[in-house]
C-alpha cells in the first residue's frame, strides 16, 4: 500500500479514511472485548490499536523495507516485549 500511494493518491485517501479500527478490526475487537471484561482500561481505542500494531508489526516493516530479515529470535523478543509493554500500560491489575 505505502509503495503505491504516490501513484494512486485516491487509494491512499480511501485507506486513510477508514482509521485504525477499519484496518485492524480483529485487534480492535479483541481489545474491546478485553476492556468489556475488565481486563484492560482503554480510554482511546484508536490509539491503543495503533500502539499495539506499532509494537508488534512496525519493526518488521522497517527492517523489511530495507531488505533486512529480523530473524526468529529477535521476532520472539520483540513480540514478547511489545505485549508486555502494552499490558503494562493498559492492564487493569
Amino acid at each position: 500500500m505505502a509503495r503505491e500511494i504516490h501513484r494512486l493518491p485516491s487509494l491512499g485517501e480511501a485507506w486513510g479514511a477508514r482509521g485504525p479500527e477499519g484496518h485492524h478490526p480483529a485487534i480492535a475487537g479483541a481489545l474491546r472485548e478485553l476492556a468489556e471484561r475488565g481486563r484492560l482500561t482503554v480510554p482511546d481505542m484508536e490509539t491503543a490499536v495503533l500502539q499495539l500494531y506499532s509494537l508488534l508489526v512496525f519493526p518488521h516493516l522497517v527492517f523489511g523495507s530495507y531488505g533486512t530479515d529480523v530473524g526468529e529470535d529477535l521476532t520472539e523478543r520483540l513480540i514478547v516485549a511489545g505485549v508486555d509493554m502494552f499490558l503494562g500500560f493498559y492492564a487493569t491489575a
